[in-house]
């Protein structure tokens, strides 16, 4: 459906001249400066359409399928008239124009090749057939070229690299963001066991035990040596006192 909107969003951008939402002939004559312009371009549309049933016709003898012979016609009035609403792109580019220019030309030899081939009843199959199968490959790299060198498709392309680098970069930042404010409740805690033991080597070298690393060595404190050293010391008074007596 969005394919379908947008192409008819596209036919109504180039042929709807006077913008009431109807597209009529009187619209297709307003794109050309002049009527003399506009009759003789509707004249060998016309005329292309009506020779392109030789084209079919060579397509129905050589393939025994009618539709089969549709892909004749494909590569021979299709891309006349699609060149045609190229060319007419009001904001089409040089290399777009082109493009269309190059579509019609070829189009109108394929008829021609076609259209001789049938009346001449004189034609080499596996010529046809190879031209056949390689204009629908260029028609198609041709269509795919026209898209891609559209200025507007190259802006809205941009456009949406653009927002995806800054959305990527909002990414990194949320990302940065929570690593730190983890990152501080860490150091927030360390310094709170820090200060509940009193020794910040103890704590580090628990930690390091727990990471699997090997701690640094530091003297700890023993209060039970502290302890015994005093009671020695009540056992053992001072005897300066009694020897002088």
């Amino acid at each position: 459906m969005n394919v379908m909107q947008t192409l008819g969003d596209y036919v109504n951008k180039v042929l709807d001249t006077n913008k009431d939402g109807r597209i009529t002939v009187k619209d297709f004559i307003d794109l050309f400066p002049n009527y003399a312009v506009a009759i003789a371009v509707i004249f060998v549309d016309i005329v292309v359409g009506v020779a392109e049933y030789r084209v079919w016709d060579v397509g129905f003898k050589m393939t025994g399928d009618p539709f089969k012979a549709v892909g004749f016609v494909l590569v021979s009035a299709i891309p006349f008239y699609l060149g045609q609403i190229f060319w007419l792109y009001p904001t089409a580019n040089t290399i777009q124009k082109a493009i269309s220019v190059g579509m019609v030309g070829t189009s109108l030899y394929t008829s021609w090749v076609f259209g001789t081939a049938d009346l001449s009843l004189s034609y080499d199959t596996a010529k046809i057939i190879s031209l056949v199968t390689d204009l629908t490959a260029a028609y198609i790299i041709a269509s795919l070229a026209y898209i891609l060198f559209d200025d507007t498709i190259k802006a809205h392309r941009l456009k949406k690299q653009a927002q995806g680098a800054a959305a990527q970069e909002r990414e990194y930042q949320r990302i940065t963001r929570e690593i730190l404010r983890e990152l501080a409740e860490t150091q927030k805690l360390q310094r709170e066991t820090e200060k509940e033991f009193g020794d910040a080597g103890l704590v580090q070298a628990q930690v390091d035990r727990l990471r699997g690393s090997k701690p640094v060595q530091t003297p700890m404190r023993s209060f039970a040596s502290e302890v015994k050293t005093v009671q020695t010391e009540d056992k053992n008074p001072p005897t300066g006192g009694s020897s002088a007596q």
